[in-house]
């Protein structure tokens, strides 16, 4: 029977550690191959002040755009959920846990969704408070799809 607790450690999950390993590499490449990155996030993280949201409800935004950072950002998120998709794909040819599969399938949507929204952000058609609400969301929707597929097949694995 299925234990959403279970996280299947009775066996070494490579898949994973080859997600993190393709998650540095991808990193390391996203840093290589965009001109003056560190410099840009630098200015980018400078470039934040204290702004109303609401009334009388204060948060932080940048002053300017940083198409270079959400480029970036962007570029990485949509290269991590393919791989992300691939990862699925080999999940289901070893026939990994269902909740190595609800947790990778979780994590495609959470890319996925998070490329779109910098997709938007982007080209200024969503606003950077927008933005952050659209990550919170799909935080909580990565977290219901993983328990809702582990949820579906309780008790039949």
């Amino acid at each position: 029977m299925f234990n959403m607790a279970e996280k299947s450690s009775s066996k070494f999950d490579i898949l994973g550690l080859l997600s993190f390993g393709f998650f540095l590499v991808l990193l390391g490449a996203i840093f290589a191959l965009t001109p003056g990155l560190p410099n840009k996030i630098i200015d980018f993280v400078r470039d934040f002040h204290r702004t109303e949201v609401y009334s009388g409800v204060i948060f932080f935004a940048p002053s300017s755009k940083h198409p270079v950072i959400y480029n970036a950002a962007f570029q990485f998120c949509l290269v991590f959920a393919i791989f992300q998709v691939v990862v699925l794909v080999a999940r289901f040819a070893i026939r990994d846990s269902i909740g190595r599969k609800a947790e990778t399938l979780s994590g495609i949507v959470f890319w996925f969704g998070a490329a779109a929204a910098l997709n938007s952000l982007i080209f200024a058609s969503l606003d950077w408070f927008v933005f952050l609400g659209w990550l919170i969301v799909l935080i909580g929707l990565a977290i219901v799809i993983r328990s809702a597929v582990a949820f579906a097949f309780w008790g039949k694995g």
